[in-house]
């Protein structure tokens, strides 16, 4: 029988690379399922250098101890090839001293460098999982075409890529030829829900914050304030609503922070909406929020949470909003159908359809019932299809399968 020291030695090397360890899907998925893969592998989390207007999420770490992060100062989102060349060689550096059988890249810098690096140090397992992609809303035609060629180079030396939903899949095999479907693994993002014990508590103390009275009718979009978000979409939305649409008093909340909130704000100005950055009055009908991380604090103090993206992955708002009973209406972009049931938890709508987008809206902000209804249903629906134990032995049992396909045996 193996001692606890030979069992730790024994244990694969599984290296994890994030684009940045900041409040968002990545994180919020990766941690815990590092914490519960920690038994089986010995783990190191390499992360990049956050934007001035993001948050790490520090209180993960103390959800999910004992994790191993280190932090890559060169990996950046921004585009510069002499601090992209540091990172890579940094990255290097980390593969050849820790050894890894498996490197795990996570996002689109990440997954270039990251799978380089493995592939020149001998790297067994080389996977990369897709939470989105940059094949089109992001950059001009020609660089997102440039960007999809690169995948598909780097994909030859991938022993396996993740998709989050089969609307993915079904796009990087057959709409933008990535991969073949045989190396693709279908892992949906998996949550572990905290309880719902202090809902109420948690929604009066979210209101009373806002100054919000018991009939508000509050609605939220959280994201980063980025062109692929498309909040200028929710600013004509929000216009329309409070112009003519309902006669329900209706809060609107864009939680979080980004690049083009100061455009927002413009936007806002324009169509002589007020806002602030505080609570809602009788003329103040929007809040900025930027970031906040109690997020079942945020969830349960709205009513309906919405999503306006051109692109998407797996939305974690829109996962959230479901667990935590709130209707949601998104727009058709990416693997959102595969995150929400449509007419069912909520509403998708087409890519720039406000008429569609605004009258669904309606229905649930004037429907107590409604809102519901609905929430109820995709409480059922989070909780079933984003599992996080169905996630940890789906990926568990890819990459052990992916270990003795390369001859290492445990």
């Amino acid at each position: 029988m193996k001692t606890g020291s030979e069992k730790e030695k024994s244990k694969p090397k599984l290296l994890i690379i994030l684009n940045r360890f900041v409040i968002g899907g990545q994180a919020a998925d990766t941690i815990p399922l590092a914490w519960h893969l920690k038994n089986d592998f010995k783990i190191l989390i390499l992360y990049g250098e956050k934007e001035k207007d993001e948050i790490e999420p520090s209180f993960l770490l103390h959800m999910y101890p004992g994790i191993l992060l280190k932090k890559i100062k060169f990996l950046k989102r921004s585009l510069n090839p002499f601090i992209d060349v540091l990172a890579f060689f940094h990255i290097l550096s980390v593969i050849r001293g820790f050894k890894p059988s498996i490197v795990h890249t996570h996002g689109s810098k990440p997954g270039l460098l990251g799978r380089l690096a493995a592939y020149i140090s001998g790297v067994p397992v080389i996977i990369h999982t897709f939470h989105g992609h940059f094949f089109h809303s992001y950059f001009s035609k020609r660089i997102s075409r440039f960007i999809a060629f690169l995948e598909r180079s780097i994909g030859k030396i991938t022993t396996r890529s993740i998709a989050l939903s089969d609307s993915q899949k079904n796009e990087l095999v057959s709409e933008y030829k990535i991969f073949p479907a045989s190396k693709i693994a279908v892992i949906p993002l998996g949550f572990a829900f905290p309880n719902q014990e202090n809902s109420e508590a948690l929604r009066e103390s979210f209101r009373k914050k806002y100054s919000l009275k018991e009939e508000d009718v509050a609605i939220g979009i959280v994201s980063r304030i980025v062109p692929v978000k498309n909040h200028s979409f929710f600013v004509n939305i929000i216009a329309e609503i409070l112009r003519s649409f309902t006669a329900s008093p209706v809060a609107f909340f864009i939680v979080g922070d980004g690049e083009l909130r100061k455009r927002v704000e413009e936007e806002l100005s324009q169509k002589k909406v007020a806002f602030s950055n505080t609570a809602i009055d009788v003329k103040t009908r929007v809040v900025f929020t930027s970031w906040l991380t109690n997020i079942p604090e945020v969830m349960n103090g709205l009513d309906i949470v919405a999503l306006t993206s051109l692109n998407e992955g797996t939305p974690l708002s829109i996962i959230e909003a479901q667990f935590f009973k709130k209707p949601v209406i998104a727009t058709n972009a990416g693997g959102v159908k595969d995150s929400m049931k449509d007419g069912i938890t909520g509403f998708l709508i087409k890519q720039n359809d406000i008429t569609t987008f605004c009258e669904k809206l309606c229905l649930l902000i004037d429907d107590k019932e409604l809102r519901s209804t609905m929430g109820k249903a995709g409480n059922k629906f989070a909780t079933v299809t984003f599992s996080k134990h169905k996630e940890v032995t789906l990926t568990k049992n890819l990459y052990l399968s992916l270990l003795e396909e390369r001859g290492i045996f445990l």
